[in-house]
């Protein structure tokens, strides 16, 4: 396949599901998670490393200062992707984006060096401001790697992207390491994770070609910044909502407790973002290719794909989330050490939580496509707020507390979600759940089958390691056996009624 090779538009005859061979969708599909996979090994690679070099005040630095840099990184980074994605005009468009993402990560460049010199210098020592000086250098390879990302998406080149991904996070993980051992101190995380951005956008431009950026004119401009308004909105919703717990159980519990929270939850994103990732990517290739080829009937060809990829996607992530759910405390034990036992039942509940809102991976580009973008910011306005809302009304009881009230917080989210799939995006949720049911009794009899015979490895003294083993193999033969049954007898996917 030559790089700038587009699947054909008009195919009349589907080729697997919605004109795409099934083996392209499960490959890519299977790439993206090899390469989330690969880098949540990386990234816990550099942390275990840095947690072991760092002092912990100089860790805390770290982490406070990449936090702002992410959230300036989250707004240069705009919606140039989806935008993309969205459409199949969306590529007509590219030299105009690159020319965005480059003002955009420029702008959020000078904006950073700007407040270095003028509010670091007067706070801040001047060590800790040039380190600042330094994460602002990740704005613009980080905004146009966006560009390169959503064409390699639009273009169902999700192999060249997973491979991509993996050697800039190769790439990153040694220089980080080696920054590390060399003595470089928190300079060697911010530099690892600035060689990963550019070898993203160099590895883009090899797959792609160097995208000649072009200044939009103003009717360019306004459909780009009116689309990437709402895309960016959402993701600053999102990633407040994202380190409003550790920050909130820190400031009520201390930094003991805090530690404890950010732990689970570092696990939990682990295992959420290999089921998110390609599930999001997925859904966009799907659902757009579904809005191409909709007659505009009430039972759309949309409609039809989710009633198919929705309960799919249910039967990936319930073994996911059910399984951690079942080895967390082994599992904290093998990563962590026995001293960081208390995050085992944390890391349970907030597998739950993961599980109950599982389906919000696929709001964003079923909205997107069916032209709904401008309800993803009141969804994930009020998603945040009950979020946030049980964090400040529970963590004063403690730990458990707090994480039980993300578990209410994320029933609210899935419901509502489920709501605005079928008012906005139009999906079929009878269909989807009847198409689910016999997954989810799946998952339960794994549930039952692994916690019955969960004593008998402890009963024989087996390592940790051991035991997971054994529940993971006892987990996935009793999931998958009970699941091909009830497919085999019932055909329970059906996309029609």
């Amino acid at each position: 396949m030559k790089p700038d090779h587009k699947p054909r538009q008009d195919d009349t005859q589907p080729a697997g599901f919605l004109g795409l061979p099934l083996s392209t969708l499960l490959g890519g599909g299977v790439w993206v998670m090899v390469a989330r996979l690969f880098a949540q090994v990386a990234q816990l690679a550099v942390f275990v490393a840095a947690a072991h070099v760092l002092e912990p005040a100089e860790f805390g630095l770290f982490a406070f200062v990449s936090a702002i840099a992410f959230l300036l990184v989250v707004v240069s980074e705009g919606g140039w992707a989806e935008f993309i994605m969205r459409s199949e005009h969306g590529e007509q468009r590219l030299p105009e984006l690159a020319a965005i993402a480059l003002l955009s990560g420029s702008g959020f460049t000078l904006l950073g060096l700007w407040s270095v010199l003028i509010v670091g210098g007067l706070w801040f020592p001047v060590w800790q401001s040039w380190l600042f000086a330094l994460f602002t250098l990740w704005f613009v390879p980080a905004a146009l790697n966006t560009v390169y990302d959503g064409t390699l998406v639009h273009r169902h080149m999700l192999n060249r992207q997973a491979i991509i991904r993996m050697i800039s996070e190769a790439g990153g993980l040694v220089v980080a390491l080696f920054g590390l051992w060399a003595g470089w101190n928190i300079v060697a995380l911010v530099i690892g994770r600035l060689v990963t951005n550019l070898l993203n956008v160099l590895g883009g431009i090899w797959v792609l070609g160097w995208i000649a950026p072009r200044l939009p004119d103003r009717s360019v401009l306004a459909e780009v910044i009116h689309f990437a308004r709402y895309i960016v909105s959402v993701r600053l919703i999102v990633f407040g909502r994202a380190y409003s717990g550790t920050l909130l159980v820190g400031s009520l519990l201390g930094l003991a407790d805090a530690g404890y929270y950010r732990a689970a939850e570092r696990i939990v994103a682990a295992f959420s973002e290999l089921v998110g990732e390609p599930a999001r990517l997925l859904a966009w290739v799907i659902f757009r290719r579904a809005g191409n080829q909709d007659a505009g009937t009430g039972d759309d060809a949309i409609t039809r794909a989710g009633s198919v990829f929705l309960p799919v996607l249910f039967a990936v992530a319930a073994p996911v989330y059910v399984g951690l759910l079942l080895v967390a405390t082994n599992l904290v034990d093998i990563a962590l050490g026995s001293g960081w036992a208390p995050v085992a039942l944390v890391v349970k509940i907030l597998a739950v939580r993961q599980l109950l809102m599982f389906q919000g991976y696929v709001t964003e580009p079923l909205l997107s496509v069916r032209g709904e973008v401008s309800r993803l910011w009141p969804l994930s306005l009020m998603i945040s707020v009950t979020s946030i809302g049980m964090m400040v009304a529970l963590a004063p009881f403690g730990l458990v507390y707090a994480a039980l009230g993300q578990c209410v917080a994320a029933a609210f989210a899935g419901g509502l979600s489920i709501w605005y799939q079928a008012r906005y995006g139009r999906l079929d949720w009878s269909r989807i759940a009847a198409n689910s049911g016999l997954i989810g009794l799946a998952a339960a009899v794994m549930f039952v089958g692994v916690s019955s015979l969960a004593h008998w490895p402890a009963e024989a003294h087996l390592p940790s390691y051991s035991q997971m083993a054994v529940q993971v193999l006892v987990g996935a033969l009793i999931y998958l056996s009970v699941l091909y049954a009830s497919w085999k007898w019932t055909g329970w996917l059906k996309s029609e009624g």
